[in-house]
């Protein structure tokens, strides 16, 4: 059974808005405790992109730090978000950007396709039954050539955290499932380098094209 926290992720990120903005912070994180940093990632990201290139961040928060780091950066952002308050400050704070009300379960952009798809610190906040039917949708927004990036538990369950005096939901499915899933889309995983990962959980950097 599904734990009951996973069920107030959306409400729980609308309430406390601001105390999420406050604590998420303007920047990338530069170090992990161990393997690569936030910067590293993103590098990898970013340099796997076209210049100028359309990304879909799923799951995009306030904004900051990711979708601003890609706008600097020259790429076209279009972040999907179902917290109005952080939308909202993403819509006032970076106006390049094209900001929707979404959720990644329904996610449904018609025709639209991006060179790369962004799930980061988003996708794990969803049940592992949640996320059989979100990382599909997600993976159909690809283009021809196109990188996606998310970040997953290391195997198939549920970890409670706490945030702000709440629980906070986490999920995942296997790394095997994982792999399966972005195959049938015609991605291309990373390996999972015990070294390069940190201790929360593993990254992936999948490619098609």
């Amino acid at each position: 059974m599904t734990h009951p926290s996973a069920s107030r992720i959306v409400g729980l990120y609308s309430d406390k808005a601001e105390g999420w903005i406050a604590d998420r912070g303007p920047r990338l994180v530069a170090g992990e405790p161990r393997g690569l940093s936030e910067i590293d990632w993103f590098e990898r990201f970013m340099t796997a992109l076209p210049p100028g290139g359309t990304v879909l961040d799923v799951g995009s928060g306030s904004g900051w730090p990711v979708a601003a780091a890609l706008i600097e950066r020259g790429f076209r952002v279009t972040g999907v978000e179902p917290s109005p308050g952080l939308r909202a400050h993403a819509a006032e704070t970076l106006p390049a950007g094209e900001w929707l009300d979404g959720d990644m379960r329904t996610l449904d952009l018609g025709d639209r396709r991006f060179d790369g798809l962004l799930a980061w610190h988003s996708l794990f906040h969803l049940s592992p039954a949640d996320q059989r039917i979100a990382l599909p949708r997600i993976l159909s927004h690809a283009a021809d050539a196109c990188v996606f990036m998310t970040s997953t538990g290391q195997k198939e369950g549920e970890v409670i955290g706490e945030w702000r005096g709440e629980p906070l939901y986490h999920g995942s499915l296997a790394a095997e499932e994982y792999r399966t899933i972005f195959a049938a889309h015609g991605f291309t995983p990373n390996p999972i380098d015990p070294a390069e990962q940190d201790e929360y959980g593993n990254r992936w950097v999948a490619r098609r094209g």
